[in-house]
């Protein structure tokens, strides 16, 4: 991973790096859109034969493109930590090692959207309290896991942790990383009002649907993800990656200093053991007590 030490995320730099690598981005954007045409195809089949539209059909399209997702989050996330990645390579990657996150955090976002669904399908028809607060706490749990959802995806394709520190981590980002996720939401917005004034403005239903395709297929994608991961990643670094790859070189240090204390002989030790056990003499790089060198010497005597 390269060095983010001086690394200035900004809205320049947001958009040099996203246009300067827009070539590259059609591929993993296009081998996204195949299976998502493929289901789109289905669904609308399947609908045409049943003769209505069935919303949780329809919805099913969440967790099935789930694995798909694990390979355009892992090409933006190279994208936006090293500014490079490799198009077919990364994104079959980020599939094949994150696929089991992306699914099982799919089937919780089909299952709140699903309830969502059903719970304003109760509010319109039957009303009153008891629904209005189960829907209240459903609109809540929503907002509360899309932000957790932010951080978790870009997450799960940046670093080798497991399920629950996922969750853990994703919901303290909510607040550290609250300014990140204002981003993340006033941009998806902004995308979205501009998609629904190219309809509005277009009006034929054919034509808007061609051009709506035209988009998804070309960019939309890739766009979307690349939003979130850049103004997340920025705070996952931070919080996560830094201080996790900071005890990881801890770790490493010391390994290596045992591993010099114990090709140490007994006779090295002598002469550093001699005098005030409480005295601090030099041993490897460091300072320890005549007392520790002592112990260090009774252990290597026991041949332990």
């Amino acid at each position: 991973m390269a060095d983010n030490s001086t690394r200035k995320y900004s809205f320049s730099d947001f958009f040099s790096t996203y246009l300067s690598n827009f070539g590259k981005l059609l591929i993993p954007n296009l081998l996204f859109c195949i299976p998502l045409a493929i289901l789109i195809a289905g669904i609308v089949l399947l609908t045409n034969l049943m003769g209505s539209v069935n919303w949780f059909l329809i919805f099913l399209i969440i967790p099935l493109m789930s694995p798909f997702f694990g390979g355009l989050f892992n090409v933006c996330r190279k994208l936006t930590a090293d500014r490079d990645f490799r198009p077919v390579k990364d994104f079959l990657s980020g599939i094949r090692d994150n696929w089991v996150f992306f699914l099982v955090n799919s089937v919780m976002l089909y299952a709140l959207t699903v309830g969502m669904f059903y719970m304003i399908a109760i509010n319109r028809e039957v009303g009153g309290g008891p629904v209005l607060i189960y829907l209240i706490i459903m609109l809540i749990t929503s907002i509360v896991f899309l932000l957790m959802d932010f951080s978790a995806t870009v997450m799960a394709v940046s670093v080798q942790i497991g399920f629950a520190d996922i969750i853990k981590n994703s919901l303290m980002l909510i607040i550290k990383g609250f300014a990140g996720h204002l981003k993340v939401f006033f941009s998806l917005l902004f995308l979205s009002f501009l998609l629904y004034s190219t309809a509005f403005l277009i009006q034929t239903t054919t034509i808007v649907f061609i051009v709506l395709g035209v988009m998804t297929a070309l960019f939309l994608p890739t766009l979307i993800v690349y939003i979130i991961t850049y103004n997340t990643y920025q705070t996952i670094d931070k919080f996560i990656i830094a201080p996790y790859s900071a005890e990881q070189k801890r770790a490493k240090r010391l390994q290596e200093e045992q591993k010099k204390d114990e090709l140490l002989t007994v006779e090295d030790l002598l002469p550093l053991s001699e005098g005030d056990p409480e005295e601090y003499v030099f041993l490897n790089g460091k300072t320890v007590k005549r007392k520790t060198v002592q112990k260090m010497i009774e252990v290597k005597k026991q041949g332990k």
